[in-house]
């Protein structure tokens, strides 16, 4: 007689939950900050209600500062509508009138705010310093306020098959990456600006259909060994092979405080995605021009949007640029009289709304 025991396994259960986001923006304009000051320690002044991601609120200002923070102007959101425990991330910039940086403060994370509870910046700027910056001009200066409202979703369960083991995550961009570094197997050559980059011809098509046409089709068999690419620098075209090996550009993020290049690095990658249908790579180049778009760079950014058909970019261009300080500060850029030249229609669209 013999006995045995069962391992008998119960089901894997999994839960997801899933936080959903909404964020949007305000311009507020103060006109007469010489009359405002003086009103007493604080004494506020509120805006208009606007409406943010689904939400009521209203910006407080103290223009002689609270209580213990007499040295500074300070500002509050409160939330005006009727809820509870309403989960947000809150920004407020103050605009330069003069197209330089904008000065920023931001809740470190995220907020929960019932109904008339307000995020307090006690401490926005000293107001000495206010009063001799470029955020002030003509007595008058512009305050956005950005709102993030965080929405999450009850846990969602689901039954699994026992799994007695684990799966390591996909790996598939490491070995594409070390394939395209390592050069083995490759059939295809480019020459950029006097250097030379080996590819493969089955991976640039699986990932661009302007390769796809090059080099499987109906042309095929007249494109030699070596491509010449013109008009592009190497280290674009090098960043591009990078992006299509690996789908991910980590170079885009701000390395070692050099903004410049990153927006640089940005525009150039832009053109060459368009220019080689990658689309994702477009909107990784899009998103990041959006983080840094500025009074200095918007015109650039607004003519490369008008160029390459990036509708979302031009959108938030024009948006940016309605504040009249802001676009005093873009006709002033470098790029604006470039910008006229070669897409004359947006100056009409410009005049539309402004007028």
């Amino acid at each position: 007689m013999s006995s045995s025991v069962a391992d008998i396994r119960e089901p894997e259960t999994a839960s997801t939950r899933i936080t959903r986001t909404c964020t949007g923006s305000h311009l507020i304009k103060f006109v007469g900050y010489s009359f405002d000051k003086g009103i007493g320690v604080g004494e506020c002044i509120s805006s208009d209600t606007f409406t943010l991601g689904g939400y009521d609120w209203r910006i407080e200002y103290y223009p002689d500062g609270r209580k213990n923070y007499e040295r500074y102007l300070a500002f509050d959101l409160k939330l005006r509508s009727t809820a509870t425990n309403v989960r947000v991330k809150i920004t407020l910039t103050l605009l330069s009138q003069t197209g330089g940086t904008p000065l920023i403060r931001s809740s470190s994370t995220a907020v929960t705010l019932n109904c008339n509870q307000s995020w307090q910046c006690q401490y926005f700027v000293e107001r000495h310093k206010f009063e001799a910056s470029e955020y002030l001009k003509d007595d008058s200066f512009t305050i956005q306020c950005t709102v993030t409202v965080m929405e999450c979703s009850n846990f969602t369960k689901t039954n699994c098959k026992a799994r007695p083991f684990s799966v390591q995550p996909s790996n598939l961009h490491q070995h594409l990456i070390s394939l395209l570094e390592r050069g083995d197997g490759t059939d295809i050559s480019f020459k950029v600006s006097g250097v030379t980059f080996d590819a493969h011809r089955c991976v640039l098509a699986a990932r661009s259909p302007v390769f796809m046409a090059e080099l499987f089709g109906p042309m095929k068999g007249k494109v030699n060994d070596t491509i010449e690419i013109k008009e592009m620098e190497p280290s674009i075209f090098k960043s591009m092979l990078h992006f299509i090996y690996s789908d991910s550009l980590p170079e885009l993020e701000e390395v070692n405080g050099d903004k410049d290049a990153s927006i640089a690095l940005a525009q150039h990658l832009l053109v060459a995605a368009d220019r080689y249908g990658l689309e994702r790579l477009k909107q990784l180049c899009e998103m990041k021009l959006y983080e840094f778009i500025d009074a200095n760079n918007l015109a650039i950014t607004l003519t490369l949007a008008e160029q390459h058909n990036c509708a979302e970019l031009k959108a938030t261009c024009l948006e940016f640029i309605k504040p009249s300080e802001v676009l005093a500060a873009v006709v002033r850029s470098e790029g604006f009289e470039h910008m006229i030249k070669t897409c004359p229609a947006i100056l009409v669209e410009l005049r539309s709304k402004s007028s």
